[in-house]
């Protein structure tokens, strides 16, 4: 018989949040996030996108310029992004801030690519990729949670 430990986290209590280098490291691992954002008229939404992050924590992510999110990202300013593991031990890191729009940068794309599909067919990917209406759009960690259920 495998036993659980269940944990129970009331209000005032304290979660087992991740340090801010775990929350870093967690980051790098490669997931997909899920990237929310608000709009006045129907709920926030939210969509699963691959991205990449820089040494600060920053999360980089590349889109179509003309794309449902890019449109709702310039008119909020701000976005929340959030990756999660459901296996051992469910664990989630979620970045609020501002976000900044870039020009394109294959470089980014090819980078973004790569951490998903592996060195050749990544890199394949980028290549054929074309800056064409996409945009980079960088949403900034001004606030950082985190949770850790192995913790």
């Amino acid at each position: 018989m495998v036993m659980i430990e269940v944990r129970t986290y009331v209000e005032g209590t304290a979660m087992p949040e991740m340090s801010k280098q775990q929350a870093e490291e967690f980051l790098r691992d490669v997931h997909v996030g899920v990237l929310a954002v608000e709009r006045k008229s129907n709920p926030p939404l939210a969509v699963p996108i691959w991205y990449d992050v820089d040494e600060v924590g920053d999360v980089f992510v590349w889109m179509d310029e003309s794309s449902l999110k890019a449109k709702l990202l310039r008119k909020a300013g701000r976005a929340t992004f959030t990756v999660q593991k459901e296996v051992d031990g469910y664990a989630y890191v979620s970045i609020e801030g501002r976000v900044t729009f870039l020009p394109p940068d294959i470089a980014v794309m090819q980078r973004i690519a790569i951490r998903y599909l592996g060195p050749d067919i990544g890199a394949q990917y980028g290549e054929n990729s074309t800056e064409d209406g996409a945009t980079i759009v960088v949403v900034h960690a001004d606030r950082v949670r985190s949770f850790d259920f192995a913790g």
